[in-house]
């Protein structure tokens, strides 16, 4: 790996090292300037953004032998969900500041689920994507549940990572059935699999199948909905309007 493509991973490097440094300052900074670490998350991501711009526009490069892809796709995502997570995390500064004990906590996660987010659009294979999508996942877990004085956010915390879980587990065994039928998980070869133009694997095509349950888990996509309701009813309010837009 030769410098240039660790260059390309500048704006993930951004986005952990800022959600770090939210946590640390968290630890330190009087209640009353609380309401900075907001600024400070909004700051992580737009300089993300920027480097993001900086390093990858009109570059095209795979990385890490096909796992990480550096393209236009993956750019625009990058920017989109930083732009998302940038205003979520303005929008959420004044509700943070008057009803979280910890405004920290809240913002780091905010800033790891952005770069799960990321790590989905940049994926190059299966399980990569996978390891995206539980950061995200997890992150979004705690960030419902943040809210440790009222009942109805740890109920819908409790609800969210039952059903989370049982939708990665689908979505792991579905991965795990595509590996089986075509013995690898880069989306190139899969691609190349089921453009052949001959029969369908039952395995594979149980497989995606079940990927494509799991993934209807995680956007709440009917008939898998079912969790949306009580998660959306006792969740932080910014979290709600983060889940429906970003996932």
């Amino acid at each position: 790996m030769n410098s240039q493509n660790w260059a390309l991973l500048v704006p993930e490097y951004i986005l952990i090292g800022s959600a770090f440094l939210v946590l640390g300052v968290d630890m330190v900074l009087p209640v009353s300037k609380q309401r900075w670490l907001g600024w400070f998350a909004v700051l992580g991501l737009g300089t993300a953004a920027a480097a993001a711009l900086f390093y990858r526009l009109d570059h095209v490069e795979t990385l890490f032998g096909g796992l990480f892809i550096v393209d236009d796709f993956s750019l625009f995502f990058f920017v989109l969900l930083a732009a998302i997570g940038l205003g979520v995390a303005t929008f959420s500064i004044d509700f943070v500041k008057n009803h979280l004990a910890h405004p920290g906590e809240y913002y780091a996660l905010l800033l790891l689920s952005v770069l799960g987010m990321i790590g989905m659009a940049s994926a190059g294979e299966l399980l990569t994507a996978y390891l995206s999508l539980e950061l995200l996942s997890f992150s979004l877990y705690v960030m419902v549940a943040l809210d440790r004085r009222n009942p109805r956010s740890n109920e819908a915390g409790v609800k969210y990572i039952l059903l989370g879980a049982l939708s990665s587990a689908i979505l792991l065994y579905g991965i795990s059935m595509v590996w089986g039928a075509v013995g690898e998980t880069q989306y190139a070869s899969i691609a190349s699999v089921l453009s052949s133009g001959s029969e369908a694997d039952p395995t594979l095509v149980a497989g995606l199948a079940l990927i494509l349950a799991g993934l209807g888990f995680k956007i709440a996509a009917v008939p898998f909905h079912m969790w949306a309701p009580d998660v959306y009813e006792g969740a932080p309010t910014p979290v709600p309007a983060y889940l429906a837009i970003g996932s």
